[in-house]
């Protein structure tokens, strides 16, 4: 794909910035947070198994988080950013209400790939009593694989 004569982002795409998710469940697991410790050789005893707490990095492998309705211009994607805050620590076992919504769509000329297409996406996360407990934003850069310059591969 050579570069388009015009913006791929439709009127549908930009319609999708601000609206807000339909709220999904997460629950924070002893499993998930064993398994990204382990992934990253986390070995701080307030996060070991049975100490209640997860580490704040298990927000990046929570189900019903970033990309969810999310949408899809180009093919390909790669997280090109990624930004998270918390209000408080994860509690093994707590079930969280997740909300996500596209803060932002814009296209990006030239770079390895040509033509490509920027989302920034938001996740807030709230515990039973609807307090803020996290929030996650993270930027997807889409692009078409096929039009990876020369030299590149």
């Amino acid at each position: 794909m050579s570069e388009p004569e015009q913006s791929l982002i439709t009127d549908a795409h930009r319609a999708m910035v601000g609206v807000k998710s339909e709220p999904v469940k997460v629950t924070i697991s002893e499993a998930d947070a064993h398994r990204m410790r382990d992934v990253l050789g986390d070995k701080d005893p307030r996060y070991a198994d049975g100490a209640g707490f997860a580490p704040a990095y298990i927000i990046a492998g929570m189900g019903g988080g970033p990309r969810r309705g999310m949408p899809q211009v180009l093919p390909g994607g790669l997280l090109t950013q990624q930004e998270w805050k918390f209000v408080r620590p994860f509690k093994v076992g707590e079930e969280l209400t997740a909300v996500s919504q596209v803060f932002d769509i814009r296209e990006r000329m030239g770079g390895r790939y040509g033509y490509s297409v920027l989302i920034t996406q938001g996740t807030e996360y709230f515990d039973a009593g609807g307090n803020h407990v996290a929030s996650a934003m993270i930027t997807i850069t889409q692009f078409d694989p096929k039009s990876q310059r020369k030299g590149d591969e």
